[in-house]
């Protein structure tokens, strides 16, 4: 089965609009304590439930409160239904020590750092393991950055494929540190605030520094939009937002000021309007429902379609945005070609060798596959999309 959305035919599973009604109510259980009012057949469900809740890393929310409330019998389902809460619990055993860890090295090395994201997040949740990460974000600064990196391959971390615009990948133990130097998201209007992340922290203990509580949700719901440009950003991060707020975490004030100064105060007003219609006691809107469609196809980390729309709007055509990926700017392109911060006179000749790599290159089935994306893309589709990011003033 597929799932008509916007005149495009998603083959993600005609479940999904359908599950989200059971699957909100599990979550909202798992986290809060109350019992879920669900109908006697869930059992029946549970394949779309688990389904719809791995694509957006709460599946085992789900399952807590599938075995909590005896919700499920059958011995295949609670098996499959422990074996996920097990996952995470172990996850965030892993996650713990590599953060540990990384502390240690950053303080015995003196460098100053900030974490990020997860790290902070799961203290709130009721047990940490309800927040699941794939991996740990810590920040440094850009000129302890190289520095930093040298001292955690020095005790066996090693760098897991290249720099990026704002932060690299090291592997220990098949656990994931992402080391930033940067929290921007190359988006102009983000990055205006966000590039003084420093500036809104406070020492915590040595040499921990701790993003003030209205920075670190306004930096929350900046990443939220980044995703959701990107081809969504999925519920996890409404429910954290949710578990923010049940928390007293911030002012609400202040998280609007800083909004608004990034020019997302808008998408900040629609991230609180489906917040409450699932997590709280508001009803659906028509522009909520549109809100819930793009989130649900684009799972946790986005839907390629989602983000070709967003992003061929964004360009003025689908030619330009063709254009766009061929011929990045030059601030991506010297992150994916370190040299030209050295020798930026060689930008023509790395455009040369992009073109040629995106052609015949290793990378070049990918490439194929999102210019057929692209090129497939229907004008009711891509009409909508652009409709959403222009209420949202996201554009």
């Amino acid at each position: 089965m597929s799932i008509k959305w916007y005149g495009e035919n998603h083959s993600i599973g005609g479940h999904v609009t359908n599950t989200i009604d059971y699957l909100i109510p599990l979550v909202y259980s798992a986290i809060t304590g109350v019992k879920p009012d669900l109908p006697d057949d869930i059992g029946n469900r549970f394949s779309n439930i688990i389904d719809v809740a791995c694509r957006h890393e709460i599946a085992h929310l789900a399952a807590m409160a599938l075995i909590k409330y005896n919700l499920i019998t059958d011995e295949k389902q609670v098996e499959i239904a422990r074996k996920l809460v097990y996952d995470a619990s172990y996850r965030d055993i892993k996650n713990n020590y590599t953060y540990n860890l990384a502390s240690k090295v950053l303080t015995d090395g003196k460098i100053c750092f900030i974490p990020l994201k997860g790290v902070i997040l799961k203290e709130l949740y009721p047990e940490s393991f309800m927040r699941t990460s794939c991996d740990t974000d810590i920040l440094v600064k850009k000129q302890d950055f190289e520095r930093a990196v040298s001292l955690f391959q020095n005790i066996g971390f090693e760098i897991d494929g290249d720099l990026n615009f704002h932060d690299v990948s090291l592997i220990y133990d098949d656990s994931n540190l992402e080391l930033h130097f940067s929290i921007c998201e190359n988006n102009k209007k983000l990055d205006y605030v966000l590039k003084d992340v420093w500036d809104y922290s406070v020492k915590s203990e040595n040499y921990k520094y701790l993003e003030t509580n209205d920075f670190f949700v306004f930096h929350h719901i900046a990443h939220m939009a980044y995703h959701f440009l990107a081809g969504g950003c999925g519920i996890r991060p409404f429910l954290d937002y949710y578990v923010l707020k049940k928390n007293n975490y911030f002012d609400e004030q202040e998280v609007v000021k800083l909004c608004e100064k990034a020019k997302i105060g808008d998408f900040y007003k629609a991230v609180k309007m489906l917040t409450d219609v699932w997590f709280g006691k508001s009803e659906h809107t028509e522009f909520t429902r549109r809100i819930e469609k793009y989130i649900l196809t684009g799972g946790a980390y986005g839907y390629f379609p989602n983000n070709a729309a967003a992003y061929t709007v964004m360009n003025g055509g689908k030619i330009k945005y063709v254009l766009s990926l061929a011929f990045p700017k030059y601030s991506n392109m010297r992150v994916l070609y370190p040299i030209l911060n050295r020798f930026p006179a060689m930008l023509p000749f790395f455009y040369i060798y992009r073109v040629y790599e995106k052609l015949f290159g290793k990378s070049s089935e990918r490439a194929k596959e999102r210019y057929k994306v692209i090129k497939g893309q229907g004008k009711d589709f891509v009409r909508e999309v652009a409709s959403l990011i222009k209420e949202l003033k996201l554009n």
